[in-house]
């Protein structure tokens, strides 16, 4: 019972310390060893990286020497060496009355108590994070501080891997973007070239040749669309943006002005207004038509119907693969198993509004299915729409 003040007072410490945020790293980190001095009654705070085989010091309470921020010494001759080995606490109040009299690090460092925990990000030892004295501490250790040290320490642990995951992100974003801007000037670029002089080659070409090089425009084209698609999808991801009043019909309409050959057709019956962004669901409709054209055929029906929790996208042609109606919008879709850009892109817009998904597809044609979507006003009223072609 005795302990129950003193167990409070350590973890109450602990808890404020973890819930302070905003602070950079290195502050959290000078926190944490402030608090584990405060708490322990030692005047020495020390956290190091030893990673590299090397005892070299992170953060320090200590201003002057080897054991100052930056310094490094020989991993072999300190303490935290017992402490990296076996990634198990070691703590003495007074090396002297310990098993560790005679160990090499009582010469090498001159610290007669101390205490110290790994320090472990992603699974692998980062360091050490250390209290020591030069005098021995007149009270040995308890159970309380020992723990409060593993916790201190496991704490700092998850503090440097978030920044490691975080300054991996940053990285990998800027890789992206480095990626997009290639993309964009090394790709479109030559592709504006074989557009432009395929449209001067149509002026005079007949026949064959013209067949020839409508076949080259189109391919171009398709092309200029995927990187299109690529560079949207690397832009914006699941990120969706603002959302606003938008009419389904409308977008829809918008969307199929692409993809109107004259053969295929496009149904709308819908008079909802959904909360959405114009744009990417504009995106969600282009994909989809754009899929339903180029797998179903030129004379292809495609449908745009309100739900009462949202709208279907269905098409009458000849099914989607097995694989893909049963996997698509679930965790275990295989984003890399051929489907190309539109899908992916489409399951983006998905997520990034929130929605759920699903698709049902058969020798008939394939429906998909969108729920969750907000409309405004409550739920929409189920019309029989208009047709056009």
């Amino acid at each position: 019972m005795t302990d129950a003040p003193e167990a409070g007072d350590h973890f109450a410490a602990l808890y404020r310390l973890a819930s302070v945020d905003g602070l950079p790293l290195g502050d959290k980190i000078d926190r944490a060893i402030e608090v584990g001095c405060e708490r322990l009654d030692v005047p020495n705070g020390v956290l190091s990286y030893t990673a590299d085989g090397e005892y070299e010091v992170i953060k320090s309470t200590i201003n002057e020497g080897v054991y100052a921020p930056g310094g490094r010494s020989d991993l072999e001759r300190t303490w935290c060496r017992h402490v990296i080995e076996d990634r198990e606490l070691l703590s003495f109040a007074d090396v002297a009355e310990s098993a560790y009299a005679d160990d090499v690090a009582v010469e090498a460092t001159g610290i007669s108590c101390y205490i110290g925990a790994a320090v472990v990000v992603d699974n692998e030892t980062y360091g050490t994070l250390c209290f020591s004295s030069e005098d021995p501490r007149e009270t040995g250790f308890t159970d309380i501080e020992r723990r409060f040290v593993r916790l201190l320490a496991q704490w700092v642990s998850y503090e440097l891997e978030r920044d490691r995951h975080h300054r991996e992100l940053r990285e990998q974003n800027e890789r992206l973007d480095e990626f997009v801007g290639i993309v964009a000037h090394d790709l479109r670029n030559p592709l504006g070239t074989v557009q432009g002089y395929t449209d001067l080659a149509l002026e005079s070409a007949e026949g064959t040749q013209a067949d020839h090089l409508r076949r080259i425009e189109r391919a171009a084209d398709r092309m200029e669309r995927l990187v299109n698609d690529l560079l949207r999808l690397a832009r914006d991801g699941g990120d969706v943006g603002e959302r606003v009043p938008v009419e389904v019909a409308a977008v829809a309409r918008d969307a199929w002005s692409f993809f109107d050959n004259g053969e295929a057709t496009l149904e709308v019956h819908s008079d909802a207004t959904v909360y959405a962004n114009r744009s990417r669901l504009q995106q969600l409709f282009e994909n989809l038509f754009r899929n339903a054209v180029e797998h179903c055929g030129p004379t292809v029906n495609v449908a745009v119907r309100d739900t009462e929790d949202g709208f279907t996208v269905a098409d009458d042609g000849p099914g989607l693969p097995v694989e893909i109606e049963e996997t698509l919008f679930t965790p275990s879709f295989d984003r890399g198993a051929g489907i190309g850009l539109g899908l992916l892109i489409v399951e983006r817009v998905v997520s990034g509004h929130e929605w759920e998904a699903s698709v049902h597809s058969d020798a008939g044609g394939t429906t998909f299915t969108f729920d969750g979507v907000e409309h405004v006003g409550g739920e929409p009223q189920l019309v029989a729409g208009d047709s056009r072609g």
